[in-house]
């Protein structure tokens, strides 16, 4: 190896500047003016490697061998990292300003790398380091001065994803609800010196969240695993009023060995002034009632008449074991990852979650989507229908257990649609709805129903409603929302909304294959190639009748169309 090389990977080996973009390698995070991101030990390897080698040719074969080693990976691995770049560095695949793609040879770095320190360290650097210092300091009403670097803390997650809230609606600020309080649960923030405890701190955020919008009396925003970003927007009132809510839950988490510490915070948005707050130092197995403690509070403060059966279901426990509750948030982390290998893993977790519990109606629909997820993707080595079956068996059974979860009843709906039993799915769906009218996801699944059954608009309505419900939405329902424009021949709306899918979530098939479609439409042929070329990247054996299960088209005429658009790509 050359002085010159030597040189070269030294320097980029913990500090190096991307554009504008600073790059710290010994912690893995990108920073940008008042935005960090915090990237994956693989995906930064990634970054390096190309850095390393701007501006030339880096193969698909090197770069593997550069991260991985000798190890066997999926051909999706790598594909993965570099959209994860992509995204943080919001880079449009077809016009790079970034990473360009060299068809069927690999990728080149094109942003110009400055080997040199700079004076200045972001911000938010100092932020977290300062709110690391102050975790253990009990909240009090009222805002400290260390108090507000915890609040800044618990945002840093969400403006990555804010921007996307106008592509629904004429106006930025969405109309806050008048006829009952309505919250957002904010992701708490993982303090435990384990960076592995995530899945925990996310798994109290979402069942926090689940408990509160059982409650008739209050409307909660719903928040997705997608929220999982870090960036920074330390303004309590912006936010609430960008997700359309009054007050905010804000939360840290803490995990060691057996015993939890969790700091909680009601903030009224519109006076900026602490209504509730209280910190929790228990042991582990007390988490439930933790849990149970949040919400009781939470609707004493907003004044929220509970019923009868609201005390009861507040009261109530998904699971009686710790032990499989834990199993079941492990599994939930890596089922949204969407790739074979961690929905084998998640399946895993999700049986050993049952194994504990066999009365765990949630594991057993969360394992019921794993086996969905086998169908539609063909990850498994038998008959995908054998998946289907095994997918609307494990739903069943989540019903059978607890009929009372609208999460339950909504697993079913999605499984019945890839059966193609599209007025099941619809009453399914219908189900959630009643035990839950605040349920985002049930919405998405009566829109698909209406978009296969040659209903658009009302497809859009039903979209649109789930976006108010759920203003950090996750990728599909940008991917279902252009589906239905493409129905509608909107053609410039559905690229736009399915191009977005596509660059948040490569690995969104259904999105892929719209897109290559629309484009057809519009005679963009060029651009529908190149989109072929990336779906081949994500799914190299994909072929043209692989659509046809993947999706639940109603219509023959519409199915084959878009078949013979796929095959007019070169699909």
């Amino acid at each position: 190896m050359s002085s010159t090389e030597k040189e070269r990977i030294e320097e980029t080996a913990s500090r190096f500047f991307l554009s504008d973009w600073h790059v710290d390698v010994q912690s893995n995070r990108l920073s940008s003016g008042d935005t960090v991101v915090k990237l994956e030990s693989k995906v930064m390897a990634v970054l390096v490697y190309l850095a390393q080698h701007q501006g030339e040719l880096v193969t698909r074969e090197s770069l593997e061998k550069a991260v991985w080693g000798n190890t066997i990976v999926g051909y999706d691995a790598l594909t993965r990292c570099i959209a994860r770049l992509r995204k943080a560095f919001n880079d449009d695949p077809r016009q790079p300003a970034f990473i360009e793609t060299i068809s069927k040879k690999g990728y080149r770095l094109i942003a110009p790398v400055t080997y040199k320190d700079k004076d200045s360290v972001s911000r938010v650097d100092s932020l977290v380091q300062e709110l690391e210092k102050q975790s253990d300091d009990i909240v009090t009403p009222g805002r400290s001065k260390k108090s507000w670097v915890l609040v800044i803390g618990l945002s840093l997650i969400l403006i990555a994803i804010l921007p996307q809230l106008d592509i629904w609606q004429d106006s930025e600020i969405v109309e806050r609800t008048q006829d009952k309080p309505s919250i957002v649960v904010l992701p708490f923030v993982n303090l435990s010196d384990d960076a592995d405890q995530l899945y925990f701190s996310e798994g109290i955020t979402a069942d926090i969240t689940t408990a509160l919008s059982k409650l008739s009396g209050l409307k909660v925003i719903s928040q997705s695993s997608s929220m999982n970003n870090e960036a920074i927007l330390a303004n309590t009132k912006d936010l609430a009023d960008r997700l359309g809510v009054r007050y905010v839950l804000e939360g840290s988490v803490r995990r060691t060995d057996d015993r939890i510490r969790v700091n909680v915070r009601l903030v009224d948005a519109l006076s900026d002034v602490y209504l509730w707050s209280e910190k929790y130092d228990r042991d582990l197995r007390d988490v439930f009632a933790v849990q149970d403690d949040v919400s009781t509070n939470i609707a004493k403060t907003l004044s929220v008449k509970l019923t009868e059966e609201e005390k009861r279901q507040t009261a109530r426990k998904f699971t009686v074991s710790i032990e499989a509750y834990d199993d079941f948030l492990k599994g939930k982390q890596l089922y949204i990852h969407r790739n074979k290998q961690d929905n084998l893993q998640a399946r895993y977790y999700y049986q050993r979650a049952i194994d504990r519990d066999p009365g765990f109606s949630r594991a057993f629909s969360a394992m019921a989507l794993t086996y969905a997820a086998e169908y539609r993707y063909s990850w498994g080595e038998g008959s995908s229908k054998n998946s289907l079956d095994s997918a609307l068996q494990l739903a069943q059974k989540g019903v059978a257990i607890n009929g009372e979860l609208p999460q339950a009843h909504w697993v079913v709906g999605y499984v019945r649609l890839f059966k193609r039993e599209y007025k099941k799915a619809y009453e399914a769906a219908s189900r959630a709805v009643e035990l839950d009218p605040d349920f985002a996801d049930s919405y998405l699944i009566l829109a698909i129903g209406e978009l296969h059954a040659q209903q658009p608009e009302k497809a859009v309505r039903l979209i649109q409603k789930a976006m108010v419900l759920n203003p950090l939405a996750p990728t599909a329902y940008d991917s279902i929302l252009g589906q239905a424009y493409y129905f509608m021949g909107e053609y410039e709306n559905a690229a736009d909304l399915l191009s977005k899918a596509v660059n948040k979530n490569i690995n969104l098939l259904t999105a892929h294959i719209f897109l290559i479609a629309t484009l057809n439409k519009m005679k963009k042929n060029d651009e529908a190639s190149w989109a072929v070329d990336e779906l081949k990247t994500v799914a190299p054996s994909f072929t043209v009748d692989k659509a046809v299960e993947l999706l639940p088209i109603q219509d023959g005429k519409h199915l084959e169309e878009i078949k013979q658009l796929l095959r007019k790509s070169g699909l």
